[in-house]
């Protein structure tokens, strides 16, 4: 157990256990031995979402010297030393896809209609790429997939949910890149944020077959109660926006697999507590469902483990949601997770831990995610003015006045969150 009380220590040991976490899921090592077709012809490389720049950079010198290609990520996400002359790297919006994401989307389009049956498609895929990458499909305008995209995320549906719906008003994703791509080769090396580590859902797989249906993007729409406008809805319900499918002849040229996943970052934080002595008990890579419910049922785990006297390390990853009610509120689901958990644990003695996005932002605020340590909940002003925080949405508030947020800035990659628990 980390014996101190003194928060400032506490933090600081916790940060030091999430990037050793992350350390395998960083495309400088995720990505060291990864292969890709070798071509007669020309090689583009398309790198989107979070960890686009650092996919790129971590293979930089292996391609041939006449590459050249495009990279698309988050304001704010470059990797400061990486600018070749022969990538044009351009910064968009994440969540919520804009015009820069868009302008982008069209000149990967334009680049997969260039390319030749002896030249190769390289696409380096990570979280972020759907919002990133937005180009939708014909008869949809940019505004009305940023109203949908914003309805997804307050909606609590799943990221796969929110990826299947993204894939059916593209004109990208679900495939559509490699199919505008062939006869040239296409190959993806992804990094999953995906629960489960479905390839076809990375970025919303713009060169990956699709399995899912108008059918299913329709249902989901209708679950969550999303509203589209009458004339996608009538593209949906009359199959006009169906993605290439795995029979399909121009995706039989097309590869994909997976250099980093949250599997990765979880055994190694396994790893790093086992080595301080803690029994490791993993909860899953791959937990979803709601954010603050999840928080109240591994708080409960760990009081359980603490009257049975053991040391032991709760370990979990995934993508939970929050089903938004406050528009105006300010958190994400790591700062939920572990306001809910702190608040079902009620300042109980010799329990810290933490909650954290691989990628450095918890949705779309500055903060990674937040700590926990005995005490906490009183900095807050107490269990009543913690709760109605959560209550509204507020739990970036709730740890900011306790000097709780973990703060890391963007990390490289994207790996869903990671959350441990430790029990002393």
């Amino acid at each position: 157990m980390h014996k101190t009380t003194n928060p400032d220590s506490i933090k600081a040991f916790l940060k030091g256990l999430y990037e050793r976490a992350l350390a395998p899921a960083l495309p400088k090592h995720a990505m060291c031995d990864v292969q890709w077709p070798q071509v007669m012809g020309r090689t583009y490389v398309l790198a989107a979402g979070k960890a686009a720049t650092q996919m790129a950079a971590a293979i930089y010198d292996r391609l041939p010297e006449d590459a050249a290609g495009l990279i698309v990520t988050r304001q704010g996400y470059a990797q400061a030393d990486f600018a070749p002359h022969n990538f044009r790297i351009v910064s968009a919006s994440h969540p919520v896809p804009d015009t820069a994401g868009a302008d982008a989307a069209q000149l990967a389009l334009a680049a997969a209609d260039g390319l030749g049956e002896d030249d190769l498609l390289l696409v380096l895929m990570s979280g972020g790429a759907s919002a990133l990458l937005p180009a939708p499909a014909e008869g949809i305008s940019l505004a009305e997939k940023q109203a949908v995209t914003r309805a997804l995320l307050h909606s609590g549906a799943p990221i796969g949910e929110m990826n299947i719906v993204r894939k059916h008003l593209s004109a990208i994703k679900g495939g559509r890149l490699a199919a505008r791509a062939w006869p040239a080769a296409t190959h993806m090396l992804a990094i999953s944020d995906i629960p489960g580590d479905d390839i076809a859902m990375i970025g919303s797989g713009p060169s990956v077959a699709d399995l899912s249906t108008c059918a299913d993007a329709l249902a989901i729409i209708d679950h969550y109660a999303i509203a589209i406008p009458p004339a996608i809805r009538a593209q949906l319900e009359q199959g006009a926006l169906e993605t290439p499918k795995p029979d399909d002849p121009r995706m039989q040229t097309a590869t994909a697999e997976i250099c980093a996943r949250p599997a990765d970052m979880c055994a190694e934080a396994a790893a790093a507590v086992t080595a301080l002595g803690y029994e490791a008990i993993m909860l899953g890579d791959a937990l979803e469902g709601e954010a603050a419910q999840l928080g109240a049922e591994h708080a409960k785990l760990a009081l359980q483990l603490q009257a049975q006297r053991r040391k032991a390390a709760l370990v979990s990853g995934g993508e939970a949601t929050v089903t938004v009610r406050n528009r105006d509120g300010r958190g994400g689901r790591c700062s939920a997770y572990m306001l809910a958990c702190a608040l079902a644990l009620n300042d109980a003695p010799g329990i810290i831990g933490f909650a954290a996005d691989s990628d450095g932002i918890d949705g779309s605020e500055d903060n990674a995610g937040a700590y926990l340590w005995p005490g906490i909940v009183e900095q807050m002003g107490g269990a009543a003015a913690a709760r109605q925080q959560l209550e509204s949405d507020n739990s970036y508030a709730a740890f900011a006045r306790a000097d709780g947020l973990l703060m890391t800035g963007p990390s490289g990659t994207n790996v869903n969150d990671l959350r441990i628990l430790l029990i002393g």
